[in-house]
């Protein structure tokens, strides 16, 4: 299942739990409807027999059916279900750090002395290189000595990744990496909005009880007066009673689904994560240790429990078993990746030994191969033509396709470039006080003229903090391999979004700065700069992924601009008429409607805000059009680095992750 098809599904899954909490709140209509004539008809006989109401016969009773009543019930249950289950998705509007802290959580420091903390960072890091995300933020649950796990957010941009501290104790770095493979799994097949979603509309359910329980507890100690008193509060004790009642009978039914929706997903978690790490025995050691550990994945903060269908293992223990059980049963979890397991789980060590265990041991790290069709990168910052064909690019249907996708050679090449880059920018990016320093670093010049002007500029516009540090970096940063910018970029992005706002002003100025000091814009600068700004910008306001263009039709010329900017990129006009030709060539629903645009308007100045409209472009519809640009880009059967760069920026400001394209060749 590609990235796409993954998302369509998680949409379609959206829809079939709307209407599933649908059903269970039609449900706690009707029932709050019956409580409610049950009440009425107590009220009127009690007001006939004090003399309150005066029936006309003994026949007289309240109706079974009344219309006005039956109104009032399902506009205050919508109005209170609603309202309830929009305050809490609003709780979660600031992404996954804010379901992260909500429990407690402690966000990792990049800085961090501890070597399982340190193990635990680089694991995310090489996951997210891998898949294309950007660095999800890392958060600790210290009072948390279960074994346990789990990814929240609303976009792989302000995804996080949380770990118990028994996690970080008691899992060897296979098994560790199993359990964050598993994660991303979550955030890749977009399960975590869909988890968001689940616990908005329980949470909507369980305030009617909650509503009940308050009003029996503002009743406590009341004391009556007065004739009528005692009837009053009578009447408001059973409607409190009721209240609960209702209000926790639809909560159950909404935990049952919840639960059978997440026993569902998992299956598919633990088979990508056996995907993503071509290591069997790192997830079913860890489901092994949680199986044989006294503890095994329990989570015992109360404030966990909304979210208990997030966790990577069953964390809570219910009487109902299988019913509310948010996960399969181990045993079959292990089976379904090992089928002669033996049924014997075992003991956990209480802190296992991290001092000699790296990603070499770990069995992913295979030497990086020159890539076939990856040329060399032009060292000047302007379009230059492509060195002479090599052999071909990736189908355009399989560039599309790796979207998404994360599999073991990805993780291998990740790996590889994360030990390529030199230890001091590694540890720069991760800080927020360094970090803007590398990214300044990655736009200076290779003219020393130039880079001298670039190096004022920042010194100016980003203060002396930044230049200071650039300038102790500058001669590693040199260093970092040209396939390795984007993903240092994935890298800081953490750092830089813990920026005041601003500071991070400052730097996007200082970055359009450096970008236009030579007076023109190269690919990788435009790249850069796209993907910085439309990540930071999800981080900061994660409901801001939407999707509601729907034809292909009402973006016609912004496909035709992508694809004439990617065409012309070599400056041969006649290669430029081919290549948008082998791209348009991918979109039959438009035939006749794509025309290659003149040179004088292909700029990347005019693609900035075309891109913007293209985001919210369906998810077939991106893919339609990563399908045509990878076909333009691969027409003349060599894709230089920075052709590739400005591919995955391309993919990035559509929100569509995309793994290293030398990996993915």
């Amino acid at each position: 299942m590609d990235f796409f098809e993954a998302q369509a599904l998680a949409k379609k899954r959206t829809h079939r739990l709307v209407g599933l909490f649908a059903c269970a709140v039609v449900g706690t209509v009707l029932t709050g409807y019956l409580a409610a004539l049950l009440l009425t008809s107590q009220w009127h006989n009690h007001g006939a027999r004090r003399g309150y109401v005066d029936y006309q016969s003994a026949d007289d009773s309240p109706a079974l059916w009344q219309p006005g009543l039956f109104a009032a019930v399902v506009t205050g249950t919508f109005a209170v279900v609603g309202l309830a289950a929009l305050y809490k998705w609003n709780e979660y509007a600031g992404g996954g750090a804010a379901v992260a802290e909500s429990v407690g959580a402690r966000r990792l420091e990049p800085g961090s002395a501890d070597p399982r903390e340190r193990q635990l960072l680089n694991v995310v890091e090489e996951m997210a290189i891998a898949s294309g995300i950007p660095l999800p933020a890392v958060y600790v649950l210290d009072d948390e000595i279960g074994i346990n796990a789990f990814a929240a957010g609303l976009t792989t941009s302000d995804a996080v990744v949380t770990v118990t501290r028994g996690t970080l104790d008691r899992l060897t770095r296979d098994e560790l990496q199993g359990v964050i493979g598993h994660e991303f799994s979550h955030i890749l097949n977009g399960d975590m909005r869909l988890n968001l979603r689940i616990t908005a509309l329980v949470f909507g359910i369980l305030v009617i009880a909650l509503a009940g329980r308050g009003l029996l507890y503002s009743l406590r100690g009341s004391r009556v007066r007065g004739k009528n008193a005692g009837g009053i509060v009578a009447a408001l004790a059973v409607t409190g009673l009721a209240l609960m009642v209702i209000g926790y009978l639809g909560w159950f039914f909404g935990r049952l689904i919840q639960a059978a929706i997440s026993r569902q997903r998992e299956f598919l978690a633990d088979a990508s994560s056996v995907q993503f790490t071509r290591n069997p025995g790192g997830i079913t050691g860890a489901l092994k240790k949680i199986g044989g550990y006294a503890l095994g994945g329990l989570v015992v903060h109360h404030d966990t429990a909304p979210i208990r269908h997030f966790f990577f293992a069953q964390g809570f223990r219910s009487s109902f078993d299988g019913l509310m059980a948010t996960h399969p049963p181990l045993d079959r979890r292990i089976r379904a990746i090992e089928p002669q397991f033996d049924g014997q789980f075992f003991e956990p060590p209480e802190m296992v030994d991290v001092a000699h265990t790296s990603s070499a041991v770990a069995g992913f790290a295979p030497p990086l191969h020159p890539v076939a069709g990856f040329a060399p990168p032009a060292q000047s910052s302007g379009f230059k033509s492509p060195p002479p064909p090599r052999r071909n690019w990736l189908p355009p249907e399989t560039a599309a396709a790796r979207a998404g996708q994360l599999t073991a050679g990805h993780l291998a090449h990740a790996q590889e470039l994360l030990d390529r880059i030199p230890a001091e920018v590694r540890e720069a990016v991760r800080d927020p006080a360094r970090a803007p320093a590398v990214v300044c670093g990655l736009l200076l010049d290779p003219d020393p003229g130039i880079a001298e002007r670039q190096l004022a500029l920042v010194a100016t516009q980003a203060g002396e903090v930044t230049a200071a540090a650039l300038a102790a970096l500058r001669e590693p940063l040199a260093a970092v391999a040209p396939e390795a910018r984007l993903p240092l970029l994935q890298l800081a992005l953490p750092a830089l979004a813990a920026l005041d706002r601003g500071a991070l002003d400052r730097l996007l100025g200082t970055l359009d700065e450096l970008v236009h000091a030579d007076g023109r814009v190269s690919p990788f600068e435009f790249a850069l700069q796209k993907v910085l700004e439309r990540h930071l910008h999800l981080i900061a306001q994660p409901n801001a992924a939407i999707g509601d263009i729907q034809s292909f039709a009402a973006v016609a010329d912004e496909i035709a601009l992508v694809l004439s900017v990617l065409a012309r990129l070599s400056g041969d006009e006649a290669a430029a008429g081919d290549a948008f030709a082998a791209g348009t060539a991918q979109l039959r629903l438009l035939d006749g409607r794509l025309g290659l645009q003149p040179a004088a308007d292909c700029t990347l100045a005019r693609l900035d805000p075309v891109l913007d409209r293209l985001v919210r472009a369906s998810g077939p519809i991106k893919r339609r059009l990563l399908t045509a640009a990878a076909a333009v880009i691969g027409a003349d059967g060599v894709v230089t680095v920075e052709e590739g760069e400005l591919y995955r920026a391309l993919a990035a400001a559509l929100d569509v992750p995309l793994p290293p394209l030398s990996a993915a060749a």
